[in-house]
């Protein structure tokens, strides 16, 4: 029996599934994050082994099991270099005795997020979590992406850039240079403060957690859907950078006048009438023939999809 192997190492989490050849599910295995920028390059390596070896004990299949093929896909993958890194934790001493260097795939979680989302030849992924990321594929095989750079560089149409927002607003406000807004009083709330002026030493005062800074894009929507002038402002924003972002990869793949799936994920389209319908609106205005579709599958099953295509 030929198994293969489907990993998706994200900035929380890693999910391992053990497969057949043919694509049935054998086990699987969750574990901590496996993206070293969140965690260190020993910590990915140990939450990657522990996700792995964790599905082959589920599996019961034997220890000294070699995989035909492998696919990890990885947050935090961003440029060329990271790939040497990504490489190193791969093939750690304990888990490369496990894999087939030549049929070891290593690429960007976005990656594997659009094979789990859609199987067209023409399909975009727009990611607008915690962090945001576009990328898509063509017909021809050819492959684009935009933002993704994260947070000081490019994560705009994410949690954390509309949270970012929003503690600006807040800041704003009790300067005087902006607007009052229900933001202060929802948010001092949810941090259990009293003045704004407490915000201050909390968001200086740790170390830097893009999380911890980035939750406040669900008290952002309720607060729209209450008619927060600040809060719509915010949002709308946001919606048009993703808008931008999926209009810079199809035009880079020559998918502006083509049926196009677009695949997206994230807790900022849980915000649909301030933030999803804005998105869809637009798009469907500037494309003739646009699929949106949102992401049902784990992840992880795009990871075993390509690890299956690449054997």
């Amino acid at each position: 029996m030929e198994y293969i192997l489907g990993v998706d190492g994200g900035a929380t989490k890693t999910t391992a599934v053990i497969a057949e050849a043919g694509g049935k599910k054998i086990a699987d295995s969750v574990s901590s994050a496996s993206n070293f920028l969140s965690v260190g390059v020993d910590n990915a390596i140990n939450n990657l082994n522990s996700a792995v070896f964790g599905a082959l004990e589920k599996a019961g299949i034997g220890k000294d099991i070699i995989f035909e093929s492998s696919c990890f896909g990885f947050a935090g993958f961003n440029v060329p270099d990271d790939l040497n890194t990504y490489r190193k934790i791969v093939e750690n001493e304990k888990l490369k005795k496990h894999l087939r260097t030549s049929k070891t795939l290593i690429c960007n979680d976005t990656r594997i997020g659009l094979e789990a989302g859609s199987s067209a030849e023409n399909k975009i992924i727009i990611i607008a979590g915690t962090g945001s990321n576009c990328f898509g594929i063509n017909d021809r095989g050819e492959q684009a992406g935009s933002t993704g750079w994260d947070y000081i560089l490019a994560d705009e149409g994410s949690g954390y850039s509309v949270s970012v927002k929003a503690l600006r607003a807040v800041m704003r406000a009790y300067d005087g240079r902006g607007k009052k807004t229900m933001l202060t009083d929802k948010i001092l709330g949810e941090l259990g403060f009293k003045e704004a002026i407490e915000i201050v030493n909390w968001t200086y005062g740790k170390p830097f957690s893009k999380k911890r800074i980035g939750q406040f894009s669900e008290v952002v929507c309720r607060c729209a859907y209450r008619e927060d002038e600040i809060c719509i402002k915010i949002l709308h924003q946001e919606a048009m950078e993703s808008v931008l972002s999926v209009e810079t990869v199809a035009g880079k793949l020559g998918l502006l006048d083509k049926r196009t799936d677009l695949v997206f994920v994230g807790g900022l389209f849980k915000c649909e009438k301030y933030f999803k319908d804005v998105v869809t609106e637009e798009l469907e205005s500037r494309f003739d023939n646009i699929n949106f579709k949102p992401l049902i599958e784990k992840p992880v099953s795009g990871a075993v999809k390509l690890a299956i295509d690449n054997l």
